[in-house]
């Protein structure tokens, strides 16, 4: 009977010991890991004992910051709809979004915890979140949201040099501090204000020349031929036209991406080959995941594979001038921008700067590091000579700047049905010496040097401007 008793404490005593180590390893161990759903409720109620951390810009303006008073927290955004839904919205009603959700084991003082952080989340005891920096400049967010106030769309601005993220702009948005009282409005609101227009993806239209230019130039087109647009072309039965039927005439390398001659890119395209565009298209980030904090889907070639293996005439001919099947997302656009201006080097995107804890200690700091090389220094080149003409002399005029020559493509894509074009434009300045890249798209808007231009000139000047007034 003794024995008997004492076999059973010892079991016992051994159930709580290994649920006591159990209770560590997941709330300590694998606790990171059990945060990666942002949909997961206990990182959300966790903030009744957690004070979440503040979100800041690059110059420390406040993003996000949780409010305590007699007890009560409250999560405010003090700059409102400029900045959603980027950084989204952290309730217990609602659960998190965005950046608020991604970063949720930063700010809850969750991920890499100090040695105090761990003892307060083992007995669960009120504490402290994390600061996170970010590398966006509140100016710019302000400029471009500005821009695309009341339109459906995207904005995106990128350090070329870095992977720094400086705007990141989705419309239409709503106001992080009223979700919840909110949320069956901005739910039926047009245009889904929940949705972060800069990762969707969209028929890029003649933005896409600046890749197949890739294709050409490895395919040995020489610059400098002389090809004669008459507004349409006829390849493998299929007519090719131009915007509104203009014929271009006799135009070079430079000339056809300036005045964006669809027949041109779309001779040439076929000429060079699938395998030549596919495997471009690859060195873009065509069909990988891209490495940054928040989700992005992949870009595609087609409807059945995000990078075929093979493509025939007719496709091929459509995509080379960015119809066809191709989709493609804002960010993924001003990445591409970014790498043509950073001499081939495609950076890894990143908008998280550093992490300090609640005494101001930096937890993380960020590293710029290499992803892709889709282009040679003698490539990207060529493809930004062409960029700059379209400012001096072509299509993309309208987004030009006194005092700084900008580098530019626009785009008109067609996304099918009876609806007018997204209107697209990408570009970086100083072309000489980019400091910035951008990417801006307007659902349905028309032209791009109409409808984003505008948008995009803003932004840039802005930066550029404001850099110039820093270093004098």
């Amino acid at each position: 009977m003794k024995k008997g008793l004492r076999n059973v404490a010892i079991g016992f005593s051994l159930s709580i010991i290994g649920l006591s180590f159990g209770l560590v390893y997941w709330q300590v161990a694998r606790s990171a890991e059990l945060m990666d759903n942002p949909a997961n409720r206990r990182l959300i109620l966790m903030e009744q004992r957690v004070v979440r951390g503040g979100i800041f810009d690059r110059n420390g303006e406040v993003l996000a910051q949780t409010e305590v008073k007699e007890d009560e927290k409250t999560r405010i955004y003090p700059k409102g709809e400029a900045l959603e839904p980027l950084i989204g919205y952290a309730t217990l009603l609602r659960g998190s979004s965005g950046l608020e959700a991604h970063l949720g084991d930063w700010l809850l003082g969750i991920k890499d915890a100090t040695a105090e952080q761990t003892l307060e989340q083992v007995f669960q005891l009120p504490r402290q979140g994390n600061d996170v920096v970010l590398t966006l400049d509140y100016g710019l967010q302000k400029v471009a949201y500005e821009g695309l106030k009341g339109k459906i769309g995207s904005a995106v601005a990128i350090d070329p040099r870095n992977g720094e993220v400086l705007a990141l702009v989705s419309q239409p948005s709503f106001d992080g501090n009223t979700v919840d009282e909110d949320w069956e409005n901005i739910s039926k609101k047009p245009g889904s204000p929940f949705l972060n227009h800069a990762f969707a993806l969209y028929t890029p239209g003649s933005t896409l020349k600046v890749m197949t230019s890739a294709a050409l130039l490895r395919a040995g087109l020489d610059t400098s031929d002389l090809y004669h647009c008459t507004g349409t072309a006829i390849i493998n039965g299929q007519v090719i036209r131009e915007q509104n039927d203009k014929a271009h005439g006799w135009v070079n390398y430079n000339l056809a991406l300036a005045e964006s001659c669809n027949t041109y890119f779309a001779t040439y395209g076929v000429q060079a080959g699938d395998k030549v565009f596919l495997e471009a298209a690859k060195s873009f980030g065509f069909g990988q995941e891209i490495p940054f904090e928040l989700p992005v889907k992949r870009s595609t070639l087609t409807n059945e594979e995000a990078v075929p293996s093979r493509m025939d005439d007719n496709l091929l001919a459509a995509s080379a001038f960015g119809q066809g099947e191709v989709l493609v997302s804002p960010f993924h656009m001003a990445l591409i921008t970014a790498g043509i201006a950073n001499q081939g080097v495609i950076m890894k995107p990143h908008i998280v700067d550093q992490v300090m804890d609640e005494n101001q200690n930096v937890l993380y700091r960020k590293k710029p590091e290499p992803w892709l090389t889709p282009l040679s220094s003698q490539e990207a080149e060529r493809i930004k000579s062409a960029m700059v003409t379209a400012v001096n002399e072509g299509t993309a005029a309208p987004g030009g700047i006194a005092g700084f020559q900008v580098a530019a493509k626009t785009g008109s894509a067609e996304p099918g049905g009876n609806v007018r074009t997204h209107a697209w434009y990408i570009a970086f300045a100083p072309a000489d010496n980019p400091q910035i890249a951008v990417a801006v798209l307007v659902e349905n808007g028309g032209t791009g040097g109409g409808a984003s231009a505008p948008i995009a000139r803003a932004i840039i000047e802005t930066a550029l401007r404001q850099k110039a007034g820093d270093n004098s």
